[in-house]
C-alpha cells in the first residue's frame, strides 16, 4: 500500500516513460473559477490516475498479460495478426476498401493535380509522386482472423494508379515494387512488429528514387553507396508497433542488414528538391540522404511542419517565402504510403503551389490573422507567461496552447463582423 505513495515521492526506481502517451506530471493550478465549475476536481483526478507510483509498470505487467492470454493490444488503432504481426487497424481497412477517399474527390483533385504539373512544367519544375510500400500489403495473409471474410474491394491505390495513368503523371511505386520483390529477398523488408519498413529497405527506395529522378532531368544525382554490410538485430526504433504496445517483456527480435553509408558526389548534380509527405520519408531523412544528395533539404511534414526548421521551433508552410523556395527548384516530390494516399493534398498544398504559381495565391486571411495572433502573444510577455500556465495545467506543449488561443482570436474576431 505504501510502496506507491513511495514511488511517487522519492522515485524508488525508473520506470522509464511509456510510448506514445504524454504523462500528466504536472499539478493543476488552482483557480476559484475552475473550483466552482468543477474543472479543478477533474484535472486533480486526472492528475492522480496519471501519476500514482509503479502506475508504468503495472500498465505494462496488465498489457502484457491481455497480449498473452487474449491476443490483444492495449494500443490505439493497433491490432494483433497471425503470428504475432502488429498493424495499424486503418491500414487494414483502407487495403480491404472498407475506408476509402470518395472518388469524386480524388477525381477533382487530379484535375488540380494536372494543372499544377502543367504549371511546374513551365517552370522547368519535375512534379513526381512517390507511393511508399505499406505492411497492409506485404503482409496481407497476416490480417487477424476477423478480418477472413471480408471481401477485398477496390481502394484508394487502385483507383490512384488508375487516375496517375489517365493523367499521365509520374509516379514511382514502391508499394508494387515490394511485392514483387518480397519472395527474392532473404530478409523482410518489413518487420514483423513495426509500421514502416526497415531503415535496409529505405536506402534501397532511396537509391531507386535518386535514378529515376535523375531520368526526369537528365542530369547525374550523388550516388548513395552502402559498405560494411553485416546482420545483426533490429534497432528499437524499426519495430515502433512494438513499442507502442507498453508491455514488460520483449517481443522475439528479427535480423536485419546493417551497414554504412557514404556517398559519391564528385562530379554530381545536387538538385534543389521539395518534398511533402508522411512520415515514411523519415527514414530517408535519418539516414542523412537527403543532405548529401540534394542541395537543400525541405520537407513539409504532412504539409504541417517545415523540417529541418521545427526540430528547433516549429515553422508551418506558410510561413514558407515561396518567391525564395521556387528559385531555381527542380522537383517537387510527394510522399505517400499506398494505405494513407486519402491524404495524399495534404491540407490543400496542391491548391496552394497552384494559386501561387498561376498568379493567384494570396494567403488565407484567417492565415495571416492568426499568425498575427500567435505573434501578439509571443510579444507579450504577460499574455505569453498566462498561456504557458494554461498549458502546464492541461498538460499539453506551449506551442499547442498559443496555437489553440490564435484561433479562438479569430473565431472571436469574425463574430464581431
Amino acid at each position: 500500500m505504501f510502496l506507491p505513495i513511495a514511488q511517487r515521492f522519492w522515485k524508488l526506481t525508473n520506470e522509464g516513460p511509456l510510448h506514445g502517451q504524454t504523462p500528466f506530471s504536472n499539478y493543476p493550478t488552482f483557480h476559484l473559477k475552475d473550483w466552482n465549475s468543477g474543472e479543478y476536481q477533474k484535472l486533480v483526478e486526472l492528475f492522480l490516475k496519471g501519476n500514482f507510483g509503479f502506475r508504468n509498470t503495472l500498465l505494462r505487467w496488465n498489457n502484457s498479460f491481455d497480449y498473452l492470454v487474449f491476443n490483444k493490444a492495449n494500443a490505439q488503432k493497433v491490432i494483433v495478426g497471425k503470428d504475432s504481426h502488429l498493424f495499424f487497424d486503418y491500414n487494414i481497412e483502407r487495403y480491404l476498401g472498407i475506408e476509402r477517399q470518395d472518388t469524386m474527390v480524388t477525381d477533382s483533385l487530379f484535375v488540380l493535380t494536372d494543372s499544377l504539373r502543367n504549371c511546374l512544367k513551365t517552370r522547368g519544375i519535375e512534379f513526381l509522386y512517390v507511393i511508399a510500400p505499406s505492411n497492409a500489403y506485404y503482409y496481407s495473409d497476416k490480417f487477424p482472423s476477423q478480418y477472413n471474410r471480408v471481401e477485398k474491394k477496390e481502394n484508394d491505390y487502385d483507383y490512384y494508379l488508375k487516375k496517375f495513368d489517365e493523367y499521365d503523371i509520374e509516379y514511382v511505386d514502391f508499394n508494387k515494387w515490394f511485392l514483387e520483390i518480397k519472395d527474392t529477398v532473404s530478409i523482410d523488408l518489413f518487420p514483423t512488429h513495426g509500421t514502416h519498413y526497415t531503415y535496409f529497405s529505405a536506402v534501397w527506395v532511396a537509391d531507386s528514387l535518386l535514378k529515376y529522378m535523375e531520368t526526369l532531368k537528365d542530369i547525374d544525382i550523388p550516388e548513395v553507396v552502402m559498405q560494411d554490410v553485416y546482420i545483426d538485430t533490429m534497432e528499437n526504433y524499426e519495430h515502433d508497433l512494438e513499442n507502442l504496445l507498453n508491455i514488460g517483456h520483449s517481443l522475439e527480435n528479427e535480423n536485419v542488414y546493417h551497414y554504412n553509408l557514404s556517398f559519391n558526389q564528385e562530379g554530381k548534380t545536387k538538385p534543389k528538391v521539395l518534398v511533402v509527405g508522411d512520415s515514411f520519408y523519415w527514414a530517408i531523412i535519418n539516414q542523412v540522404i537527403p543532405r548529401n544528395c540534394f542541395s537543400n533539404v525541405y520537407y513539409w511534414f504532412y504539409n504541417e511542419k517545415v523540417y529541418p526548421e521545427s526540430f528547433t521551433a516549429t515553422k508551418a508552410p506558410n510561413e514558407v517565402d515561396l518567391d525564395s523556395l521556387f528559385t531555381d527548384l527542380d522537383y517537387i516530390v510527394v510522399y505517400s504510403s499506398a494505405t494513407l494516399l486519402l491524404a495524399y493534398d495534404y491540407k490543400g498544398f496542391i491548391g496552394d503551389m497552384f494559386n501561387y504559381l498561376s498568379g493567384n495565391y494570396t494567403k488565407v486571411v484567417r492565415d495571416e490573422r492568426l499568425q498575427y495572433w500567435i505573434n501578439a502573444i509571443k510579444n507579450n510577455p504577460d499574455w505569453l507567461n498566462s498561456v504557458k500556465n494554461k498549458a502546464r495545467d492541461l498538460n499539453i506543449q506551449i506551442e499547442e496552447q498559443i496555437q489553440n488561443e490564435a484561433e479562438w482570436m479569430v473565431k472571436q474576431e469574425n463574430k464581431n463582423k
